[in-house]
């Protein structure tokens, strides 16, 4: 017999256990997202929902994970902490902390002088440094910075590579030596190496883009192959396809997710919470022992909860936040919608505008401009539709993930899917170049048959909206600038790298394009609403 304490105790638990079961987000395929999407996915109150973004924010600005495997000792990067900064790309912090879409969260109120993603953890071995999400999360968009925009310029795999071949040479002791490092940062030093042995990573093959399966799937191969992937000192690496296969592809925006229930470019996540799988893949590209990494998950659920919500709730950046609401033509942008709802909207959902209200005659044109309602629900949910393919087919090499202890216990699966998921269209004004692996720099390029599109084009910061940005074709300028160096300098014909997709039933029928070049300028004067 129980007596009646326990039992009290015991239903106590129970019903603790199934609430928090039910305000525990439904991370599989299987959730039917509802129209605007799940921005609020703990169903927070709104005095919780702020703070708790804030929080979020700062976590994807400063790496909050303390066990993470390669954390370089702060009085090892003193001279080069600066440069090292601006080679990563990481954006500087803007003068005042913002609002809304552009709100970056100063850590205890003050402007760091470091910039975004730079990350210094004290440890008991002293202070550490490693960069966060928003080293390939936050897009400088004509001197606006924007948490959860597509860094166009990463380098954090290039970082990596430098790494490991920087610290092979320097052992501890010559390291302590050099830098006047004491006993216990020179111990962190030496962890820091070891943990670089158990990391796989190669360049991307053009800035602007990421390596990030390859970096996870080499790693994998420098590990056992125990449910943990265990690490084991001298084990030979296993062949990986990755080596040599190109399956590269740019960052995604953040502001996405919410509308999906399936994650990457290739829809091949399709079950488990994306950011808790991010930090995961993070750590095994970082060589982090896992036994370790389950232990700081689990004490630290509330962080991820913050993450996860700062991530789902951003927005995007609008259109005429940058440029006079004057510059989209009210009637060419609303009969882009209806070429757009006839063509596209399958695949890419259809989107309410305020112009479409009974009275918008009676609201301003920005007012106007306005998307009211998302509905995002694709036919299928994923496509293939003729761009590259080699993303998604490097997605093979990490379907061994699954049987990681850690996926398992947290419902992460992986599914190697052939095509790509079609993405949401809201904010895509700022998200050129476009496709997953950056090779149309345009909107018009889009918008054209695949062998009408440029072969090559130069890449760029985005400075100047007058001189960076086509506002008609709706991304790179044409011409070279003349103080770029070959680095900027974009080759689709190089493997992965492709431009093609998009073609036959989608601009063509029968071989011919169904647009017009006026078809075409009023699509896209539709899609700088978004």
């Amino acid at each position: 017999m129980i007596s009646g304490l326990k039992q009290s105790a015991l239903g106590f638990v129970i019903f603790t256990a199934a609430m928090a079961a039910i305000a525990d987000p439904d991370w599989s395929r299987d959730f039917l997202v509802p129209d605007n999407g799940r921005s609020n996915p703990y169903e927070l109150s709104q005095e919780e929902l702020a703070p708790t973004i804030r929080e979020g924010k700062l976590h994807a600005l400063h790496y909050p994970v303390e066990v993470t495997g390669v954390l370089m000792p702060l009085v090892g990067v003193r001279d080069v902490r600066f440069v090292g900064q601006r080679w990563l790309g990481l954006q500087k912090y803007p003068m005042q902390e913002g609002a809304g879409v552009y709100f970056v969260p100063f850590k205890n109120g003050e402007r760091p002088t470091d910039r975004m993603g730079f990350s210094i953890l004290e440890t008991k071995n002293g202070a550490g440094v490693t960069v966060s999400c928003a080293q390939c999360h936050t897009g400088n968009l004509f001197g606006r910075k924007v948490i959860g925009m597509t860094n166009r310029f990463p380098r954090a795999n290039r970082a990596f590579v430098f790494g490991k071949l920087a610290t092979k040479p320097v052992l501890p002791e010559v390291f302590r030596v050099v830098t006047g490092a004491s006993a216990a940062e020179t111990e962190l030093y030496a962890k820091s190496r070891e943990s670089l042995q158990f990391i796989g990573s190669i360049p991307p093959l053009q800035l602007g883009l990421d390596t990030s399966l390859a970096h996870v799937a080499l790693s994998l191969a420098r590990r056992s192959q125990d449910a943990w992937a265990s690490k084991i000192p001298g084990l030979k690496a296993r062949p990986e396809p990755l080596a040599t296969f190109h399956a590269d592809s740019k960052p995604a925006v953040w502001w996405n997710l919410k509308y999906k229930n399936r994650w990457l470019s290739d829809g091949s996540v399709v079950s488990g919470n994306p950011i808790y799988t991010n930090i995961l893949w993070n750590e095994i590209g970082r060589g982090t022992d896992l036994h370790v990494l389950d232990q700081w998950l689990n004490k630290n659920d509330k962080i991820i909860r913050e993450l996860t919500t700062a991530v789902f709730s951003s927005e995007a950046p609008r259109f005429t936040d940058f440029f006079p609401a004057e510059k989209i033509d009210l009637l060419t942008a609303k009969y882009g919608q209806k070429l757009f709802n006839q063509s596209c909207a399958k695949c890419h959902g259809i989107y309410d505008k305020a112009w479409d209200l009974p009275n918008s005659s009676e609201l301003s044109l920005r007012q106007q401009l306005r998307t009211l309602r998302v509905n995002y629900k694709p036919k299928k949910p994923v496509f293939d539709v003729g761009t590259d393919p080699q993303r998604h087919q490097g997605m093979a090499s990490l379907a061994q993930l699954n049987n990681l202890e850690i996926s398992r216990r947290n419902g992460i699966v992986i599914e190697p899917q052939k095509g790509y998921v079609p993405p949401p269209l809201v904010g895509i004004w700022a998200r050129w170049p476009y496709f997953h692996n950056n090779s149309v720099p345009s909107l018009c390029a889009v918008l054209t048959r695949h062998e009408n599109r440029p072969v090559t084009y130069w890449a760029r910061e985005a400075n100047d909206p007058n001189k960076d940005f086509d506002l008609e074709c709706n991304g790179y300028p044409s011409e070279r600038p003349t103080t770029l160096s070959n680095q900027w300098f974009y080759d689709t014909r190089r493997p992965g790298m492709r431009n093609t997709g998009h073609d036959e039933r989608i601009l063509l029928k029968d071989g011919k394009e169904i647009f017009s070049k006026e078809d075409k300028r009023a699509i896209i004067q539709f899609l700088q609403t978004l």
